[in-house]
């Protein structure tokens, strides 16, 4: 990694991660999502698990983390049984990730490295199944998924949990009222970085170019006041995206205003 010459965006992003490891501490890891019984089909993070446990009882076993932070994905899918490779364009995360894996007897099922998520020095057709939380809307979203597809082996998916712009809501979100309720500005304690932007149209659209066999399914309608109403270090579901669930599947074509998506890309089986 040392010799990757980072564009500004990326060193911006590395120092900014950096700097958070330094000031937040990883929270401990709960295993529920991909161990517990509970099930929470209106919860977007908790669905991208219940797809990794489907593809693992299919047979995935090797599992790319695709921007892994400080690892807790990763090393929730270490804890299901995946061999898991995780990345991070900070070394800061990356140390904590290690450390993390340690801390929880995990750390023959997990190596972690700094890299670029538009310059994976991964081998093509490596990994049964890439998952990135949080990720795409922090870089070059075409060279990313361009990345993500060549290190799956064919026949292998990629499942990506993105923030997704929803344009009247923005107009409202960026409003003066928007900004004092809820800032949108970098900010370590918010962790929201200088470069970062939510998905639009247009990146939707260059991601469908590249893998044509996309689907996206929308969540988070009503349940973006729980940044308002709710304790969002507590573990107890959300009442409003079980709402938001219910009212997406008796009319679907709320799902276009949904801000919150998991893309699954399914790259084609060879010959």
């Amino acid at each position: 990694m040392n010799t990757l010459v980072l564009t500004d965006r990326q060193q911006a992003e590395r120092e900014f991660y950096d700097e958070h490891a330094r000031r937040h501490a990883p929270e401990a890891i709960g295993f529920d999502p991909v161990l517990g019984h509970e099930r929470r089909p209106w919860n977007s993070y908790w669905v991208v698990y219940e797809l990794a446990r489907g593809y693992y009882r299919n047979g995935a076993r090797r599992v790319l983390d695709f921007g892994c932070g400080k690892g807790t994905v990763g090393i929730r899918l270490a804890r299901i049984g995946y061999d898991v490779c995780g990345f991070d364009i900070s070394p800061g995360n990356i140390e904590v990730a290690r450390r993390l894996a340690v801390q929880y007897g995990l750390e023959r099922r997990t190596r972690f490295s700094v890299q670029a998520a538009e310059h994976l020095t991964y081998d093509d057709d490596g990994f049964d199944l890439v998952i990135g939380m949080d990720i795409l809307h922090h870089v070059d979203v075409p060279a990313a998924v361009v990345q993500a597809l060549r290190v799956l082996k064919p026949g292998g998916h990629a499942i990506f949990r993105e923030h997704i712009e929803v344009p009247f809501q923005e107009k409202l979100r960026n409003s003066r009222i928007g900004q004092w309720l809820v800032p949108t500005g970098e900010s370590l304690d918010r962790n929201i970085t200088r470069h970062e932007r939510k998905l639009n149209r247009d990146d939707l659209a260059a991601i469908r170019r590249i893998c044509p066999d996309m689907h996206i399914r929308r969540f988070t309608l009503l349940s973006r006041l729980d940044v308002f109403i709710r304790n969002k270090r507590g573990h107890r579901p959300s009442r409003l995206e079980r709402l938001d669930h219910l009212l997406i599947r008796s009319l679907p074509f709320l799902g276009a205003f949904g801000a919150t998506g998991v893309i699954v890309l399914h790259k084609p089986a060879a010959g």
